[in-house]
């Protein structure tokens, strides 16, 4: 696929979903508790089935080496820069083991990031776990049935968390210009109660990182987690020292000069 038809079905897809959006928080809802039982289905079926043939020996199998002498990483992503080393050491290749690490565990759905780590129910080598390769698995745990509904529950899952990423973000944009924190313009509703404007700047980034890479995104997803999480704990700090008597659902048992710390 070229990059203009990547882009132009990236595009396409981008703006009917968020019309979806537009039509109300209700529908993004109500489809989000179908998909979840849909999508969490397959692997709940895939662990029972595989349960007996895990090998607990092969949990603590440290990376491994191709025997033709060959690497389990393509050269540009050895040589991709970054503002430090790649420094292998253990069979880790370090600064992108950890990149992905974070990336993987910053979110409510980070368990996700590891099915395939975890199965362990076949005995594919390492250099074989590659994109899509999780529905290979389901196919020989269960059959080509659960293949089937792992590779269906992988999609429409990924189409329903982002329903609910535009949504939550679009309304967060709107509630930041009710205080006054955002310029007015994303106070708009559309007739369906949907911050409209909110909706669209969504949609607008989305389909303009659309033609980046999954490697530059995960580094650009990671730069920005990192500054919102240092603007959190600044607000944590700032609240502690110069709002001490604001009321609290609970307040952390540690000196104010322990919060820096934290």
């Amino acid at each position: 696929m070229s990059f203009l038809h990547r882009f132009a079905l990236i595009s396409l897809l981008t703006v009917v979903l968020s019309l979806l959006n537009y039509r109300g928080l209700e529908i993004v809802g109500k489809a989000s508790l179908l998909v979840c039982v849909v999508a969490m289905s397959p692997f709940v079926l895939m662990t029972i089935i595989g349960a007996p043939q895990v090998v607990v020996e092969r949990w603590f199998q440290m990376p491994e080496e191709p025997e033709d002498g060959s690497s389990l990483f393509d050269d540009a992503f050895q040589t991709s820069p970054g503002p430090l080393p790649l420094l292998g050491i253990a069979g880790i290749m370090w600064r992108p083991y950890l990149n992905n690490l974070f990336w993987n565990l910053n979110s409510f759905d980070g368990a996700a990031s590891f099915a395939g780590e975890t199965t362990w129910a076949t005995d594919y080598s390492q250099s074989e776990w590659v994109d899509g390769h999780l529905g290979q698995v389901a196919v020989d745990i269960g059959g080509e049935w659960l293949g089937a509904w792992t590779i269906f529950a992988a999609g429409i899952s990924n189409l329903a968390m982002y329903e609910a990423e535009l949504s939550s973000d679009s309304f967060k944009l709107m509630g930041m210009a009710e205080r006054g924190h955002l310029p007015k313009l994303f106070k708009t509703r559309s007739k369906y109660g949907t911050p409209t404007n909110g909706i669209i700047l969504g949609t607008l980034v989305i389909i303009i990182f659309g033609c980046a890479d999954f490697g530059q995104l995960l580094a650009l997803l990671n730069a920005n987690y990192a500054f919102a999480l240092l603007l959190e704990y600044a607000a944590f700090v700032k609240l502690r020292f110069y709002h001490k008597d604001l009321q609290r659902p609970y307040r952390i048992p540690i000196p104010d000069w322990a919060s820096v710390i934290l």
